[in-house]
């Protein structure tokens, strides 16, 4: 599978793919939908993956705000089959911007990738975060294929030159996303 940037996202078979891990960088997929002015609609997300591919597992890493606002919609992504990977926000000091608030997942979305390496054949990265540059090359070195989904604004030249096929999050507008 090459980077065929000029097919029809329509024309795509997920089935091919075989069993699938979808790993969802919650601020990274969040800031992309907001710059596009776009919320997710994340039942339809994990029907969509359920109904066009085997799905083998879904994880939602994110902050947890305290919020109890925040504190339902976990609740609501647990109740439908998402794995949740929650870690509080980390608030840093910054002399020129003030607080930076800060809850990467990088490491946990990496361990998790590796730890079910033999249970999946590809890998749906809602991230365009550089750093998994190198987990994408080691995936693909042992034979599995690597999507990756973001915006364009959000998503680094690395990534999509490493991964097996990238999707802007636009072409998912009318499956789970809404204005």
């Amino acid at each position: 599978m090459t980077n065929n940037y000029n097919q029809k996202f329509q024309d795509f078979n997920w089935r091919r793919l075989g069993r699938i891990f979808v790993a969802i960088d919650a601020a990274n997929l969040e800031h992309s939908a907001k710059d596009l002015n776009l919320r997710m609609r994340y039942q339809n997300l994990r029907d969509f993956f359920e109904q066009n591919a085997e799905l083998l597992k879904i994880n939602f890493y994110s902050a947890r705000f305290g919020s109890k606002s925040h504190d339902r919609f976990l609740t609501f992504l647990k109740k439908h089959k998402f794995k949740l990977i929650t870690k509080p926000i980390k608030i840093i000091q910054n002399l020129d911007k003030g607080e930076i608030r800060k809850a990467d997942f990088d490491v946990e979305i990496t361990a998790d990738t590796m730890l079910c390496l033999n249970d999946f054949d590809a890998l749906i990265l809602f991230s365009g975060d550089s750093d998994f540059d190198y987990l994408i090359k080691l995936l693909k070195a042992r034979g599995k294929k690597v999507i990756v989904i973001s915006s364009r604004f959000h998503v680094s030249k690395e990534l999509i030159d490493s991964c097996s096929r990238y999707f802007d999050l636009k072409r998912f507008k009318d499956i789970f996303i809404f204005k």
